[in-house]
């Protein structure tokens, strides 16, 4: 069992009841115990609060690719088939080399990564100028990494890979971007300094979508400059 779950299913008894129990279970004190383990609906025990059904339920939020809770989450976070083969010992962060709670999935790479050790990576602040220039590249294979995904589990390329990231960005593009909501501020032309390639929501005052015509790469470079608002249309 990974750290997560342990610490997932042992959290059961702070968290609401979810299922209503049938009593007490008449065979878990039996020299046989109870054959239904795991599904069982009754208390194993006059103190129990939930039952085996109850505290094995898994992580809607974990099945589905990111759970934002990770090792505080109530719910089970229980591996799939398609992690039982990967060896422990090779499912580790190239950078820590411990076990991720949150993986950080490159959308360049394959390389595994905890979530906050590669943000800690790519952050440029107290790097010089040569090394800020590898920020946006893979610390192992200096493949192209725009961006991070947060995910409860890893996932080599692949359809379920993509899923993730899909979702991901689907979830992010309803959230209204702070910098571009900044911009809005008294100003005819809102801009974004990561342009078309931000996650985030971008909207004019009257609520239709603001078209960004460029990407990070130009935005940034040209983020000072007095021109900025000229390369976006309204």
């Amino acid at each position: 069992m990974s750290s997560s779950t342990a610490v997932a299913s042992g959290s059961s008894t702070s968290r609401p009841v979810t299922s209503k129990p049938r009593g007490i279970c008449k065979y878990y004190t039996t020299e046989r115990g109870c054959f239904a383990g795991r599904t069982c609906k009754f208390l194993h025990g006059p103190v129990a609060t939930h039952t085996p059904y109850d505290q094995a339920k898994t992580c809607r939020f974990y099945a589905a690719g990111f759970c934002k809770r990770g090792a505080q989450c109530w719910f089970s976070h229980a591996k799939g088939k398609e992690k039982e083969v990967i060896e422990e010992e090779d499912d580790l962060c190239s950078i820590c080399f411990e076990k991720p709670i949150t993986y950080g999935l490159l959308n360049g790479c394959d390389h595994i990564f905890c979530i906050t050790c590669i943000k800690q990576w790519r952050d440029p602040v107290n790097k010089t100028e040569a090394g800020a220039g590898n920020t946006k590249l893979c610390p192992m294979c200096r493949q192209p990494a725009k961006f991070i995904i947060p995910s409860s589990k890893y996932y080599a390329h692949g359809e379920d890979k993509d899923a993730v990231m899909a979702r991901y960005m689907d979830s992010m593009s309803r959230v209204p971007c702070r910098y571009f909501q900044k911009s809005l501020e008294g100003s005819s032309r809102p801009f974004c300094p990561f342009g078309k390639d931000c996650f985030y929501q971008h909207r004019n005052l009257d609520g239709t979508e603001h078209i960004i015509r460029q990407g990070v790469d130009t935005c940034m470079r040209v983020r000072s400059s007095s021109t900025l608002r000229s390369l976006f249309c309204c």
